[in-house]
């Protein structure tokens, strides 16, 4: 395993940890939404600080970007990482156990190392540009299904009115309305993730920011999966609505 990736996966974990023990301290059900509000910020602001402050440990010439804590500059010339504590807050904000830490590296405005980590199950999702996709350690690789009919297609659910978020809908219909077997996890890296490791072998993932982006895309196409806009174009930009699956089947999924 790459060095970047181990300095990301320490600070990935003990991140993971903090949250889950605030999480058990916390008493959702006696909070109001004030204090809950408080507490979701403490969580998404103090623990991104804590993940840069220990990458600085090791690399302090180098930029870091939260979600929520901006661009934390270092020199020019060095990579940029970028850190997000909670994807999904959505899920994060209910209890729902589906949601991620991201930890991206990037040089020259190219992703090269990407850690997922889901706290609550202890998945860890890793990868490096051309060394594969793992998920706890053991190389994963994407499936073989060459059928909707055969497959577990995941969605996230589209926001928005616009033209994209549209088709996508429509194709989310269209998926439900064939009775193939559809299911939503809510946190769009890690619907990504699972597509990686053939837990489900095609998704329609929506509203992807560039951080959740960044590392959907090089977990999968490090794991032989394929992603494209949902108009087909094979570049991906954020904010994104995209299909991710196996080459075999993301033709079908596209032209749905």
């Amino acid at each position: 395993m790459q060095p970047m990736v181990n300095l990301a996966l320490r600070a990935a974990r003990n991140a993971g940890q903090d949250l889950v023990r605030r999480l058990d301290r916390f008493d959702a059900a006696q909070s109001t939404d004030q204090e809950k509000a408080k507490f979701i910020a403490d969580c998404t602001i103090g623990l991104e600080k804590s993940i840069i402050f220990e990458l600085k440990k090791s690399l302090p010439d180098d930029n870091y970007e939260g979600r929520e804590t901006g661009l934390n500059a270092g020199k020019e010339s060095q990579p940029t990482w970028q850190i997000c504590v909670i994807d999904d807050l959505g899920n994060f904000r209910v209890g729902i156990p589906a949601f991620a830490i991201i930890i991206n590296c990037l040089h020259n405005g190219r992703t090269e190392h990407s850690v997922v980590l889901n706290p609550m199950n202890g998945d860890e999702f890793s990868t490096s540009r051309g060394r594969g996709t793992q998920l706890n350690g053991r190389r994963i690789r994407c499936g073989g299904v060459t059928t909707l009919t055969d497959s577990i297609t995941a969605f996230t659910q589209p926001m928005g009115l616009s033209d994209n978020a549209s088709a996508q809908r429509a194709k989310i219909m269209r998926l439900m309305e064939s009775n193939y077997d559809v299911r939503s996890i809510g946190s769009g890296v890690l619907t990504i993730a699972y597509v990686a490791a053939d837990r489900f072998q095609a998704a329609l993932v929506s509203d992807l920011d560039a951080i959740s982006l960044n590392a959907g895309n090089l977990l999968a196409s490090e794991a032989g999966c394929l992603l494209a806009a949902i108009d087909g174009a094979p570049r991906v930009t954020a904010p994104a609505n995209l299909a991710v699956a196996n080459p075999r089947l993301l033709k079908s999924l596209l032209t749905l």
